[in-house]
């Protein structure tokens, strides 16, 4: 980083203490001392008037609380509009609902970073329950990774709540390395609103929505096997797949459960390997357009990292 660089992400975060100091001030929220020098000016100067939150507003300046105690400022990609559009009523990994303010409780949302390494961005949080927040800490995709494929219970969490973890962490992790989409894993836990997701990870979603109990289009049939035979790849291979998913997904109350299952998934590898060179460019190009036509944060190609790996 040049000093240039160094100074300019100082006064940034100065900037950022004085407002939040004045923020947290007018919320009434107690003065914390353990913040930088500016923050507690700026609380101790406030005398406007007094603000009440809304949940999402009081969310928003928690987490930005949270970071300048790292010594990290919230992106302006997040807001509270896209925290409230990443809260879909109940935890991904845990499966519980959500227990919305009404005191301590491990049911209580809270934002966490899918990737410890790269700052408070959209595209890089996820919103989950106290008790799978606590379990994941500060583990790294790798780490969750191992654990989920030991396939017993860790911690806090049971074994297939490390898979839908596992799989939240996946596509924001391959989006911070430049890994571009490494693996094949189930998608176990189906993503909020304003996450990345791997290429696989799109594919999976589109073919549980198309073959859903509320979908199987035959419209969306006919676009899956097209592209399967643009690939050069047996239509059978493509028939198994919808029809085992098709079947599982009408069994599981969680549509993630149903990529769990063995011949499921099986399925999947053996289409999506011989027919990836022609699905995951359609299925890219989608979604860009659909980020971008939607304004969606996430769509905003230039993310920055703090990486550990050089690429």
């Amino acid at each position: 980083m040049s000093e240039l660089s160094r100074h300019y992400q100082l006064d940034a975060l100065a900037s950022e203490c004085t407002a939040i100091g004045r923020e947290s001030a007018a919320a009434g929220l107690r003065l914390d001392r353990k913040l930088p020098e500016t923050y507690r000016a700026a609380y101790e100067a406030y005398d406007g008037p007094k603000k009440r939150l809304g949940y999402y507003e009081g969310k928003w300046l928690s987490l930005r609380l949270s970071a300048v105690r790292r010594g990290m400022i919230v992106d302006a990609t997040v807001t509270p509009a896209l925290l409230e559009r990443m809260t879909d009523g109940r935890c991904p990994v845990t499966l519980e609902p959500f227990r919305m303010g009404g005191g301590p409780s491990p049911r209580n949302p809270s934002v966490d970073r899918l990737v410890n390494e790269v700052s408070y961005r959209a595209g890089n949080l996820c919103m989950l329950s106290q008790r799978a927040n606590r379990a994941k800490a500060e583990l790294s995709f790798e780490e969750v990774a191992q654990i989920a494929q030991a396939g017993d219970a860790y911690g806090e969490l049971a074994s297939i709540e490390w898979m839908r973890l596992a799989s939240l962490m996946y596509g924001a992790w391959a989006r911070a390395y430049k890994l571009s989409d490494p693996y094949l894993l189930p998608l176990a836990a189906i993503p909020g609103a304003g996450m990345f997701m791997s290429t696989s990870q799109v594919v999976q979603l589109l073919l549980t929505r198309h073959y859903g109990p509320a979908g199987s289009s035959p419209s969306a049939t006919g676009r899956w096997t097209e592209m399967t035979r643009d690939a050069g790849c047996d239509v059978a291979k493509f028939t198994t797949l919808s029809t085992r998913l098709a079947a599982a997904l009408a069994k599981e109350p969680n549509a993630g459960n149903a990529w769990l299952h063995g011949d499921v998934f099986d399925a999947f590898v053996a289409w999506y390997q011989c027919c990836r060179h022609v699905v995951a460019p359609s299925v890219e190009l989608l979604l860009e357009r659909r980020q971008l036509s939607a304004g969606d944060p996430v769509a905003d190609l230039a993310w920055p990292t703090t990486s550990r790996y050089k690429h």
